[in-house]
């Protein structure tokens, strides 16, 4: 069955490059409407990013397998973390004057929160489960919280500070564009589309998300079985690195623009989108529940409680002290930190 890797890598390619068109739109909607670069990075681009966790957990709660949805999502958080923490040290200098929005502290705050909550039934082993509804407890306490989260994050008026910010943004983006003739000319032909085209060609790249996400459930399916890998295990790394993808392109492309709040957005966003998934998941897996209280849901877990605080700590630290002139270094340590969290859970999971 060698042969199924074929198209499981095709479809690495077209996340790759579907993600990368999507985050060139955010970026010229962020520029031609009001909207602010964390509500679209946040809750438009998180909610859409998702779409392959989405159907991927969806579809394997469906087929049976609970511990291959529970390691995809909290697998791909875990990496999704990881992700802005990298880009912190890679592109430490031009991240250090970047702000982080306060809704996307809260955003943040609530994603561990939830990564806290799923610990502690996973290492107490609490399963309570709503009688007649055959759901987990978790699962309407994460719906709630993910509810309140989208009305605390709600659009308020910009602060002073983030003012300035947006000022230094828009000249690193005459930067950063003169440094990647690639970005820019990509970029340059987007902000030339009408809002209503941008909106359009948005809304195509999601469906062809949609459409390979599902295959590569089965996929990755057929990989555990031929090679004998845990549901769980090949959930996270096969299934929660593949449809990080779109998150971690799109944020990269992000950065690379001089969006970072907007990037960090869609990380937060979509990790705190994909415990909502889990919910769904829960919902739709009838033989029981999908929050399972073993060894690697308990290892998945702790890392991203790990990875979380770092970054919740992080963020606090920016927002108080932005000019703090150990910034770099703060900013350069939290991003090691991140990324160890991801380590220490692969060399767990061997």
């Amino acid at each position: 069955m060698w042969w199924i890797w074929i198209p499981y890598i095709i479809s690495l390619v077209v996340v790759v490059f579907v993600s990368n068109k999507l985050a060139v739109f955010i970026d010229a909607l962020d520029k031609k409407t009001k909207l602010s670069g964390a509500f679209l990075g946040g809750v438009l681009l998180a909610a859409v990013t998702s779409l392959p966790e989405l159907i991927t957990s969806i579809t394997a709660a469906i087929l049976g397998e609970p511990e291959m949805t529970l390691g995809n999502i909290l697998g791909s958080n875990v990496f999704d973390i990881a992700i802005v923490g990298f880009l912190m040290v890679i592109f430490a200098k031009r991240v250090k004057t970047k702000d982080v929005s306060k809704s996307n502290v809260i955003t943040c705050a609530f994603t561990l929160l939830v990564a806290v909550l799923i610990l502690i039934c996973s290492i107490f082993n609490i399963q309570i489960v709503i009688p007649y509804l055959n759901i987990n407890i978790l699962t309407p306490i994460i719906l709630v919280l993910y509810f309140l989260a989208i009305f605390f994050t709600r659009e308020k008026p910009a602060e002073p500070q983030d003012a300035v910010i947006v000022n230094i943004e828009k000249k690193d983006n005459s930067i950063i564009i003169k440094d990647d003739e690639a970005v820019s000319q990509s970029a340059n032909k987007v902000e030339a589309m009408s809002v209503k085209q941008i909106v359009l060609w948005f809304i195509l790249c999601a469906v062809v998300l949609v459409g390979v996400s599902v295959a590569m459930t089965f996929m990755v399916d057929i990989i555990a079985t031929e090679y004998n890998l845990g549901r769980g295990l090949a959930g996270a790394l096969f299934l929660g690195i593949a449809t990080s993808l779109p998150e971690i392109v799109s944020t990269f492309a992000l950065v690379r623009l001089g969006n970072f709040d907007a990037g960090y957005g869609n990380i937060v966003g979509s990790c705190l989108f994909n415990f909502t998934v889990i919910a769904l998941a829960d919902i739709c897996f009838t033989a029981g529940t999908v929050f399972l209280t073993d060894m690697q849901s308990i290892i998945l877990s702790a890392c991203l409680v790990a990875a979380a605080f770092v970054l919740l700590s992080f963020s606090f630290i920016r927002r108080s002290r932005s000019n703090y002139k150990y910034s770099l270094p703060i900013q350069v340590g939290a991003g090691v930190l991140i990324c160890a969290a991801y380590v220490v859970f692969l060399l767990l999971s061997v």
